[in-house]
């Protein structure tokens, strides 16, 4: 087969960690917000420089994904052990293409999670998988059964920023959660503006994100993660034009 054989010509690439200075956690305001919502010491945002082609269509960008996570390099700046079967880790497609912070409005609808003050609304305290919640916003990310759950829809539910939010506002097992909505969202949005790469469209004149985000499964990516929890997060934000690798990982630790 041709096409097997021309495959198997190209050299599985090779990855370099870059020296980067991330403005999400470059205050020290920024940096005490972490801890305060236990993603510190934990959260890892490392950038590769991939040497090697990279494609832009799905297939290549697939095959880089599971080359990312496999690779001794990156294994070891992320403190993983390397996968021994990186083909049964399950890798899913995220849209990259929200540009303007409009898109959590939809969370002051009503007044029902956020309120026009921009106070998160609190709750029962309840616990889902290790993450005990007393606010509507956690509660709407963590409970599948929210009666909040519907006010994303389900292909905002699978934008990249939507994760990036997810992922700060849960936070870790020991989270002191915010009263109001703004540092959450303003972290978000530079996490989130660290991580994806934007260009302007030769043919619109437009800006538009060129890079492209995918997410590792929680459940069964063991070595990834110590322990099997929904709450794990690995991210891969890939540039073709500029040839790097940009990994979001948090693994998530039980207080218990």
């Amino acid at each position: 087969d041709k096409k097997k054989s021309k495959m198997a010509e190209i050299p599985a690439p090779t990855f370099t960690p870059l020296a980067c200075d991330f403005g999400f956690q470059k205050t020290t305001k920024a940096k005490d917000l972490l801890q305060k919502w236990n993603l510190s010491p934990d959260l890892k945002v490392i950038k590769f420089r991939i040497e090697g082609h990279m494609r832009r269509d799905p297939e290549s960008l697939l095959a880089t994904c599971k080359a990312v996570v496999s690779d001794p390099t990156v294994c070891a700046s992320l403190g993983v052990a390397i996968p021994d079967t990186p083909d049964e880790i399950k890798i899913g497609s995220l849209s990259s293409t929200v540009l303007n912070m409009n898109f959590f409005d939809v969370l002051m609808q009503d007044d029902e999670v956020v309120t026009s003050t921009d106070m998160v609304r609190a709750c029962m305290d309840e616990t889902f998988d290790g993450v005990t919640i007393q606010d509507k916003l956690r509660e709407m990310l963590v409970n599948p059964d929210s009666e909040n759950g519907c006010i994303f829809t389900e292909a905002q539910k699978n934008e990249f920023i939507y994760h990036m939010l997810k992922l700060v506002v849960v936070g870790g097992s020991m989270c002191q959660s915010e009263e109001k909505f703004f540092e959450w969202k303003e972290m978000t949005k530079a996490l989130y503006k660290d991580t994806v790469s934007v260009m302007k469209s030769a043919k619109t004149g437009k800006v538009e994100i060129c890079s492209s985000a995918f997410h590792i499964d929680p459940w069964g990516s063991s070595p990834l993660f110590k322990k099997n929890n929904s709450h794990n997060k690995y991210y891969i934000s890939l540039d073709p034009a500029a040839g790097t690798a940009t990994i979001v990982y948090k693994p998530f630790v039980p207080f218990w």
